[in-house]
Formats: structure tokens, C-alpha cells, sequence
């Protein structure tokens, strides 16, 4: 953080130091994310838009965080024990996940890249890439929630099971949007 104060006096604000300019100094605005219209928007849940910010910003208290605060024993994947439990692993290199992908992509039809990233890409219509973003938000949520449920209850769904709800889910979640914004473009 840069100082506020030079030469005693107040940087941010000529007329002097005031609770708003004081805010806005600490506050460090930052650019904006080239990827938060793809999250933040109508066509996804909002329960999985959180998950997917927090991951687009490297904040999930994976395993292998855990471990290096102290906080367990080994940062093992706690679905796959074949890895340390990063969000690279969780997601992408994980056997469980990539069955579950394997089982989406079969699904959708839709090109889906391997990377966090990279999951966020443009589609070619307008209406293939809000549900392509759905997927992807559905995914990484589900895929948490599952790798909690592994942790806490022990139980751990088949990836084809898991790979039905999500489907089911993002159906369920385009039944509704195009029920109230729909044109016949869109309905093909």
C-alpha cells in the first residue's frame, strides 16, 4: 500500500483528509475482471455464481491451503487421494471430475476446455453461451458441494449421478428463462 500522507500532507483529497477519501485510499480500487459478467448475471443460480467468484479468485480453502496453515494433516484429495487438493486439482485433474466432465460433454455437445479459466469461454449463439456458463457455474459448485459431502458424511455420489443433477439443474434453470424471455431464435 502506497502512504496516504506525504510531506504531512493528505494525497488522495487537496482540500484535506475525509472519511470518504480515506475509504477510497484503503479500498485500492482494482480493474474490473474481464470474467465477472460471465458469473454475475440472470441466466446463473446465484448459490453457484458465489462458489465460482470465489474460485475465479483463488479463495477456496482447499486441502492443500489447509495443510500449509496448519490446518490438517496432508493435503491429499479427499475424493481421489491422488493428488494435493488444489483448485486445479479439484476441478480438472481429479478422476472424479473429469468423469463427471467426460458425462457432460456427452450431454451438452458443447467444446468444454480444460482449464478454470478456460471453462468460461464464448460459445457461437447468444443462447449456447448463457447455458454453456451455466454448465460451467453448475459444475465447479457441484463438484464442491460433493467434495464436502465427501469430507463431512463420507458419501460420494457415482460421477454419472452427479453428472444427471447438474444436467437436471441447468434444464431446470433454462425451462425458466426461456419461459419468460424467449424468441424463436433461441427455442432452435
Amino acid at each position: 500500500m502506497k502512504n496516504g500522507y506525504v510531506a504531512n500532507t493528505w494525497i488522495s483529497n487537496a482540500k484535506g483528509y475525509t472519511i470518504s477519501s480515506g475509504h477510497e485510499w484503503l479500498r485500492q480500487k482494482q480493474p474490473q475482471q474481464n470474467w465477472t459478467h460471465l458469473i454475475w448475471n440472470s441466466w446463473n443460480i446465484p448459490k453457484h455464481a458465489v462458489i465460482t467468484c470465489i474460485i475465479m479468485h483463488n479463495w477456496l480453502n482447499v486441502k492443500e491451503k489447509l495443510f500449509r496453515l496448519g490446518c490438517c494433516t496432508d493435503d491429499r484429495c479427499i475424493i481421489c487421494d491422488s493428488g494435493a487438493e488444489t483448485q486445479n486439482h479439484l476441478f480438472l485433474d481429479c478422476t472424479y471430475s473429469k468423469l463427471v466432465l467426460q458425462f457432460l460433454k456427452q450431454w451438452c455437445g458443447f467444446k468444454i476446455h480444460v482449464s478454470l479459466l478456460g471453462g468460461l469461454q464464448p460459445a457461437k449463439t447468444c443462447l449456447k453461451q448463457q447455458v454453456h456458463y451455466l454448465l460451467w457455474n453448475a459444475f465447479y459448485y457441484h463438484i464442491w458441494a460433493q467434495r464436502n459431502a465427501a469430507r463431512i458424511q463420507s458419501v460420494l455420489l457415482r460421477p454419472q449421478k452427479m453428472a444427471g443433477m447438474i444436467k437436471e439443474e441447468v434444464c431446470q434453470r433454462i425451462k425458466i428463462k426461456l419461459g419468460r424471455t424467449s424468441n424463436r431464435t433461441d427455442s432452435t
